[in-house]
């Protein structure tokens, strides 16, 4: 099997690619990365899981209180200036500000960790530090009664990295962001460096048909932050059959948020990267339009650098369907090389497969996956928000109208043939049942909010949390790709 590569050295790891940042000169130096967990760093909190999308085996609550902070102790081989990357969620929908200390002195006050929108959403702060040549203190301190946001870890570069190219001509606009190069389908590795001399930026970055692949940060004036990634370039760019339209040949990246800053971007061909393909059906698929995300749209902002998503999941179709049509499995199948991944989620739209014929066209993936040299992972359909006396309904669980519960099949039919299962009904069950009738509409379409209601496909929101919980069912089962 080829495994993921690990490439800490190239950069700091935040849920997809590598981040380098940049400042002046050339030459890059290694990443060292500190857990917020891990001794000998200290948490004036508690150090808790519940929240996905962090890395390492936690993250820091700090307690709610001015004063909370947390502490890393880092190892300098020479004395001189460093780039500091820390990792943090923030949930709430105020800043959480804490001075930054350097060696019990003051490195940066009042340093803003601005809301990233939920507590499963993690984004990196950037900062500078003097280090000392041997050990460091970088501490955190709350300056509101708030406390911390929940940290995951620091990040440390020394030195300085490659400058910022400049704009190029492939890129228009300023709010967004647009660019297009008119490349050939493949897989392509994208860096761009995100922020700018001038002003103070928030910016995110998508491709092709709505695919996040970095969630809004922030950098001060005069920061720039180098980001990696591999993207998938298909045609059509969206769903293989073509619904909601084709989009343009090519590779399209958009820069959004709240003030777009981009200094630099290349593309070129990337070499032999493991490839996380999706065989699934609306609720995964790179929707075209809003309000529709599918989870596979979010996928990739959680994958290690070297591994690209690509989602050949497609609207309307069930297990059968889907194994026919040329532009669904038998495409997907043809890219497949050794230690790909291929995540095959099915059970929406098989109402009326008997349990007989959704276990023989699961099965024919599963072995045509592994003539490839490929690994199949079956995920169990998530579950529909349909309430009866507090519970979820059989419909919700997918028991369909010929009587065959599916996710058990594909738990069994796992068992049976030795294949990774992510039980992304049961999880989801766990999560929408947690929240109640009322609580769950969020992670639905609502009409107030999206102008449909829908309780089978998710909003923006309902999509990451899907995304988080088969990031979580992958890391279970240890499976390559996922940071």
């Amino acid at each position: 099997m080829r495994l993921k590569p690990f490439i800490l050295g190239m950069g700091l790891l935040a849920g997809a690619g590598v981040i380098v940042v940049v400042t002046a000169g050339t030459g890059s130096a290694a990443v060292t990365r500190y857990e917020a967990e891990s001794a000998p760093a200290t948490c004036a909190g508690a150090i808790e899981s519940n929240h996905a999308g962090y890395s390492g085996t936690g993250f820091c609550n700090g307690d709610n209180a001015v004063g909370a902070a947390v502490q890393f102790t880092v190892s300098a081989a020479t004395a001189g200036t460093a780039t500091l990357g820390i990792r943090y969620a923030n949930g709430g929908t105020a800043n959480r500000p804490a001075d930054l200390l350097v060696n019990d002195a003051a490195g940066q006050p009042a340093t803003a960790f601005d809301p990233t929108g939920a507590w499963t959403t993690w984004t990196t702060k950037t900062l500078t530090a003097t280090l000392h040549a041997g050990n460091n203190t970088i501490r955190l301190t709350a300056t509101t009664a708030a406390g911390l946001p929940n940290i995951d870890y620091l990040a440390v570069e020394p030195g300085a990295g490659p400058s910022a190219p400049g704009r190029p001509p492939e890129c228009t606009g300023s709010s967004p962001i647009v660019c297009h190069y008119g490349v050939a389908p493949g897989n392509y590795t994208v860096t761009a460096w995100i922020g700018d001399s001038a002003g103070a930026g928030n910016t995110s970055m998508s491709v092709e048909a709505r695919r996040r692949i970095l969630p809004a940060v922030s950098t001060a004036a005069g920061t720039i932050t180098r980001h990696q990634f591999t993207v998938n370039v298909r045609q059509p760019e969206g769903q293989p059959t073509g619904q909601g339209g084709t989009g343009n040949p090519g590779l399209d990246i958009t820069f959004a948020g709240a003030a777009p800053r981009l200094s630099g971007l290349t593309i070129q061909q990337a070499a032999n990267p493991l490839a996380v393909y999706l065989a699934c059906d609306s609720t995964v698929c790179d929707q075209p339009a809003a309000p529709y995300p599918g989870w596979g749209q979010i996928l990739p902002t959680h994958v290690t650098p070297g591994t690209v998503v690509a989602n050949y999941a497609d609207s309307g179709e069930s297990s059968g369907s889907f194994l026919g049509n040329a532009a669904l499995f038998p495409a997907l199948k043809s890219r497949i090389r050794a230690g790909d991944l291929v995540l095959i989620q099915f059970g929406h739209n098989d109402k009326s497969t008997t349990a007989a014929a959704f276990r023989s066209n699961l099965t024919s993936m599963i072995n045509q996956v592994r003539e490839r040299g490929g690994v199949p992972v079956l995920v169990t359909p998530p579950v529909r928000r349909l309430f009866s006396g507090g519970q979820l309904t059989g419909t919700a669980l997918h028991v369909n109208g010929a009587g065959a519960n599916l996710p058990a099949e594909m738990r069994s039919l796992g068992s049976a043939l030795n294949v990774p299962v992510i039980d992304l009904t049961a999880k989801s069950e766990a999560l929408v049942e947690s929240l109640g009738e009322a609580g769950s509409a969020a992670l639905y379409l609502r009409a107030s909010v999206d102008g449909v209601t829908d309780n089978t496909h998710f909003s923006e929101y309902g999509a990451g949390r899907m995304a988080d919980l088969v990031v979580q069912g992958m890391r279970e089962r240890n499976l390559p790709g996922i940071g």
